[in-house]
Formats: structure tokens, sequence, C-alpha cells
């Protein structure tokens, strides 16, 4: 997935790594709860996120995995020395047999700068797990995207 932004990259990393910012987005989007907490070091931002959702689940995948779930997220930032902002996450959906993971860039791009992530979502499910997959990756995508939009939001809102 790729979001290009109007605003400088550097403002588009603060609103990325801060966390009343990020609590707020996950509301606003329709999340039950949202708990960010950052850590700087050497360039980099280490991010733990405890959120809980609710999703429509079709009826094969609801029978593995809860419409209610509480996901424990872990984002890494590092510094290249090109300027870009390079990272990794991963997500734990709580007591449930799906995880996700995704290598990230944030690069600058004109005057503004351009988003760039890949995830992966893996099941443990036996027999369906490639229905679970593909679901979960569905809904990730969907929740990243909105996330997009609202940061474009904003940046025209926040100028």
């Amino acid at each position: 997935m790729e979001q290009k932004y109007s605003a400088p990259m550097d403002k588009v990393f603060g609103l990325l790594t801060n966390p009343k910012w990020l609590e707020a987005r996950s509301l606003a989007l329709g999340e039950l709860s949202a708990a960010v907490k950052a850590k700087k070091a050497a360039g980099g931002v280490t991010l733990t996120m405890k959120r809980r959702v609710k999703r429509d689940l079709p009826g094969l995948v609801a029978k593995v995995l809860s419409s209610e779930a509480d996901l424990n997220f872990e984002e890494t930032w590092h510094a290249e020395e090109d300027g870009r902002r390079t990272g990794v996450l991963t997500m734990e959906a709580v007591g449930q047999p799906v995880t996700m993971t995704a290598q990230f860039e944030l690069a600058p791009a004109g005057k503004g700068c351009v988003y760039r992530i890949t995830h992966k979502c893996k099941s443990t499910v036996p027999l369906i797990g490639g229905a679970v997959e593909k679901f979960a990756l569905g809904q990730v995508e969907k929740g990243c995207a909105d996330e997009f939009a609202y940061m474009v939001d904003y940046l025209k809102k926040n100028k």
C-alpha cells in the first residue's frame, strides 16, 4: 500500500509517532479503545499500542475469530542515512489464531512525502487458515486505508 502526503516528512513522522495523535485517530476511526506509548532511542522510535476493535465477521471466519478483539502492536521506526524512515510492525490479536507483520517506509517526495507499507497475515488454524489469513489481511488493509485517509484529512485541516 502507498500514500502520498503533501506535508513535509518530519511533520508526518511526528504525527505517526505521537501517542496522543495515534490514540485520537484510533478512536475517530471507530475503535473501542486505544493506548499508545512511545520510547525514543538513537534516532528511532518504538511504539507499543493496545487497541480494542469490533468487526463484522463472515460465517466461516466467525467460527474461529471473535468479533471483538484486543490487538497488541509493536512498531519500530529507524532513521536511514538517506533521510528515509523505515521500520517493522508486529500485531497480535490476543487469544486468537492470527498475527500480522508489516514493513514500512516514509520517504521524502518533492515538497511532501510518501508512506509505503506491506502487510502479511498468518493464521495457525488448520484447514481454513488460508481463509482466515485472507480475511485478516483485508481487514488490516482496509484499516490502513482508513488511517491514510484520516492523515490526509488531518493535514488538510491543520496546515
